[in-house]
């Protein structure tokens, strides 16, 4: 991707300004993806990120891992991406594509770790996302899902609603979830804070120990 210098900064200048509308309701980015990284790391092996947006929880992430395959369906918000990750330069590397997240074009089990950031409202068919998110997850792998809690969406609805817009979403129980998967057989950790929702599903013994020893929350 050849881009020009004052892209960057070009690119680098809105999102700082929408970020900055986002605070003045409310949300703060950079504190929740800094809450939903506290919970989702450590991360490791191959790491798939659905929905990579703008951005940014994946330049946040790759500050803590070497390398992240990033999907999403739509190019803009791609190249929005790929300008912000170039501007923040960060230690870890980024793998793009375009790709459907309810047909993602692995095989089975290709992913040491794979998570989602506030991109599961945006998909008209989430159970189909989370069937492929299982399919090309490896057992004994990790699955970070977070998406806007309940406060979340109602800031995200009061700027749409200031700029004359609806904010457009697929309505979906973010703990119905869990049960899918602990019906697979993944131990799920449920956190809430900072206007997000985060779930942790972990198929590994040695962490589920971990986990009930700092007394969090599980489902089986």
């Amino acid at each position: 991707m050849r881009v020009s210098r004052q892209e960057i900064v070009d690119n680098h200048a809105r999102c700082a300004e929408r970020n900055a509308v986002f605070r003045r309701f409310g949300y703060d980015a950079d504190r929740s993806a800094a809450f939903i990284l506290s919970h989702a790391l450590p991360l490791s092996g191959k790491i798939l990120e659905i929905g990579t947006g703008k951005g940014r929880f994946l330049t946040a992430l790759l500050a803590h891992v070497p390398r992240v395959t990033t999907v999403d369906i739509d190019p803009a918000e791609q190249r929005c991406a790929r300008l912000n990750v170039v501007f923040e330069k960060p230690p870890g590397r980024t793998r793009f594509m375009i790709a459907d997240a309810a047909h993602l074009p692995w095989p089975d089990h290709s992913f040491d770790s794979v998570v989602s950031v506030n991109a599961l409202h945006h998909m008209k068919n989430v159970q189909r996302v989370i069937d492929e998110i299982l399919r090309v997850a490896k057992p004994g792998g990790k699955i970070v899902l977070a998406d806007f809690n309940s406060r979340g969406f109602a800031i995200m609805n009061k700027v749409h609603r200031h700029e004359q817009r609806i904010h457009e979403c697929f309505t979906y129980r973010f703990k119905e979830l869990a049960g899918r998967f602990a019906v697979c057989g993944w131990t799920v950790i449920l956190r809430s804070g900072n206007c997000q929702d985060v779930l942790i599903a972990v198929q590994n013994s040695a962490h589920e120990g971990e986990v009930r020893r700092k007394g969090s929350r599980t489902t089986r």
